[in-house]
């Protein structure tokens, strides 16, 4: 059995979640979430100085289909976002 290995994050980013709209099928079932998230800009000395210094701008779209997940973020809310590098097959 191949041992996991623990990687560190490269780069680490604090975004905001713009909107979370709900998604529903023909029968007003939600199936899905479409949350949206901006980048927050950091001034220096801040979590989010070092990225934001070089890259002001990003924005991140995401659709769940877990309904345990539902609800579980709300607008207004601020997340981090870790780049980790990994290989293409690893867990």
């Amino acid at each position: 059995m191949e041992e996991a290995t623990q990687e560190v994050a490269i780069l680490r980013l604090k975004l905001c979640v713009e909107s979370v709209k709900s998604v529903a099928d023909s029968e007003g079932e939600k199936t899905q979430e479409e949350i949206s998230l901006r980048a927050v800009y950091g001034k220096e000395g801040t979590a989010n100085a070092q990225w934001s210094k070089w890259t002001p701008f990003a924005q991140l779209t995401l659709t769940i289909s877990n309904p345990q997940a539902f609800g579980k973020v709300h607008p207004g809310q601020f997340l981090f976002c870790d780049l980790t590098p990994t290989e293409k097959d690893s867990i």
